[in-house]
């Protein structure tokens, strides 16, 4: 829930800062006047205005990505699960998956990233939520796929003291390398680089 105070001459003002305050609809917020102050002679008064947000982002950010869905004419599946602070959203729309995925995931980065940012408008501090929206399983495979990858070049590079190169990487899959290697003796990682070109570096530690 997020709640902020205004300090105003009208509701209307105060209705004016919330929206823009929270980004969301004007619909999503409920408005109460808790104080109000009379000017001089009746002139100058002001009221001071609650604004609270108490409304489902998970079921809102769900609702986006059937928006999305709907926009693009595909039929899919919206699975849901909340663990904690954990939310994971995982569509299943058929021979459409590959088109939601995208070339090296951009689609799919892209959906996460909204998805995320709708959520996490209507919380804040600890209430802060951890998105994953992934489509027909495609991240938990490529997660695998790219852990056994790490291994096998970790392997090589601390046997050959050759240093290996990785390109063709999102940000996402980087960072499953970074963290599977992150705990080996013999080897370090690193990125070099700017995006889209970016460049993972498996190396022999020194």
């Amino acid at each position: 829930m997020k709640i902020k105070n205004y300090e105003v001459k009208t509701i209307d003002e105060a209705k004016e800062l919330a929206v823009k305050d929270f980004g969301v609809s004007i619909n999503d917020i409920e408005f109460s006047v808790v104080k109000e102050s009379k000017g001089f002679l009746g002139i100058g008064g002001k009221i001071e205005v609650e604004a609270k947000l108490d409304v489902d982002g998970i079921e809102k950010g769900k609702k986006y990505i059937k928006m999305i869905l709907d926009q693009n004419g595909i039929e899919g599946m919206i699975e849901k699960k909340v663990r904690g602070n954990n939310v994971e959203f995982n569509i299943d729309a058929g021979e459409f998956n590959g088109y939601l995925i995208g070339k090296n995931s951009r689609n799919l980065i892209a959906l996460q990233a909204l998805v995320s940012t709708i959520v996490n408008n209507y919380y804040e501090g600890d209430d802060l939520k951890i998105v994953l929206v992934d489509v027909g399983g495609y991240k938990k495979r490529r997660e695998m796929s790219i852990e056994s990858m790490a291994v096998e070049y970790g392997k090589q590079v601390a046997k050959t003291k050759q240093i290996i190169k990785l390109d063709n990487l999102n940000a996402y899959e980087r960072k499953i390398i970074h963290n599977k290697l992150s705990s080996w003796k013999d080897v370090q990682t690193h990125s070099e680089g700017e995006e889209p070109n970016r460049v993972l570096i498996i190396e022999p530690k020194h």
